[in-house]
């Protein structure tokens, strides 16, 4: 699956994949909408000499910008997973600084407030996700499991003004169809990301902006009638199709990962998009879709994407 953008890439794809409602992959090096967004160069650090494996950190712009809330989302899979996040817990206990202490009291309600849960939701600074990073790259080196920590579908209407100013709205969002965006969302987190199967309500163009995030895609009736009988399998009636909370936890959550990533045959019709940073992919209204990182290891993952009609 690939779309060769070309220099009238709006009209050619305008006519195209949007018309007929198909996937479209822009790779960077054919024009991709992503190379518009300032944020895909200004918004992410290399990792410094000496510590290649690390997947860098946000740049010194958000600096002061960590006392912002953002939607967190943390994910305990496994006990090493939930030892983890309370490690990081205690890591801020001890810090001399206030609010990586709040920090920690916001971290320790969530998680002992939901006792044999394994997802959590809830609001906290964005230097909370610049702590987790770090505590992650000492984690590594000690061969311990990583905190799995995600601002997912974070609205970018609560951006400050300059970090908006870094995400304009391609012109392929704009000129393509009606010109009217229905929403936008960031999405920084700590890999792995993950978002199971489900459906959008309107035309997406996803943008990657930094490392890497694997995408497969159901055409919509295959992907309904995948997605139905992951329900029936788990006994469900009227469940959501689009992201929510019922599909982030549980078993709704195992068996949809097996459906889509470890199905037990090959599904002809699946396509698999694999996007490097500046690469951009279009999902069509209606189309089924799963969503994540390449990396596992508590690197720092980057993505925007725009809803439109």
């Amino acid at each position: 699956m690939h779309w060769d953008t070309t220099a009238d890439c709006t009209e050619s794809f305008k006519r195209g994949a949007f018309a007929e409602k198909r996937p479209a992959l822009f790779r960077k090096d054919y024009g991709s909408p992503t190379l518009s967004l300032p944020a895909l160069n200004e918004w992410f650090e290399a990792p410094a000499p000496g510590i290649a494996a690390t997947g860098g950190r946000l740049s010194k712009q958000f600096e002061g910008l960590y006392q912002l809330p953002f939607p967190y989302e943390l994910v305990g899979a496994s006990n090493e997973n939930l030892e983890a996040l309370h490690a990081l817990c205690e890591s801020l206990v001890a810090s001399q600084d206030m609010q990586d202490q709040i920090m920690a009291g916001i971290l320790h309600s969530t998680v002992s407030g939901s006792p044999g849960s394994r997802f959590f939701q809830l609001f906290a600074p964005l230097k909370l996700l610049h702590k987790a990073l770090e505590f992650n790259q000492v984690r590594r080196a000690s061969n311990c499991s990583t905190v799995e920590l995600y601002i997912a579908q974070s609205l970018l209407a609560d951006l400050p003004a300059e970090l908006q100013r870094d995400l304009p709205t391609p012109k392929l969002v704009l000129e393509a169809g009606k010109g009217d965006v229905y929403s936008s969302s960031i999405w920084l987190g700590t890999e792995p990301t993950y978002t199971p199967l489900h459906r959008d309500p309107n035309p997406n163009l996803f943008c990657q902006l930094h490392r890497q995030k694997v995408v497969r895609l159901l055409p919509p009736q295959l992907g309904e009638q995948l997605y139905l009988q992951v329900q029936v399998q788990l006994r469900l009636q009227g469940s959501s199709r689009i992201r929510g909370t019922e599909m982030m936890e549980g078993e709704e959550r195992k068996v949809l990962h097996e459906a889509v990533w470890q199905p037990r045959k090959s599904i002809e019709e699946m396509c698999e998009a694999e996007l490097d940073a500046g690469d951009a992919l279009f999902i069509p209204e209606g189309w089924w879709h799963s969503v994540k990182s390449k990396g596992t290891v508590g690197d720092l993952n980057g993505s925007v994407n725009w809803w439109f009609r």
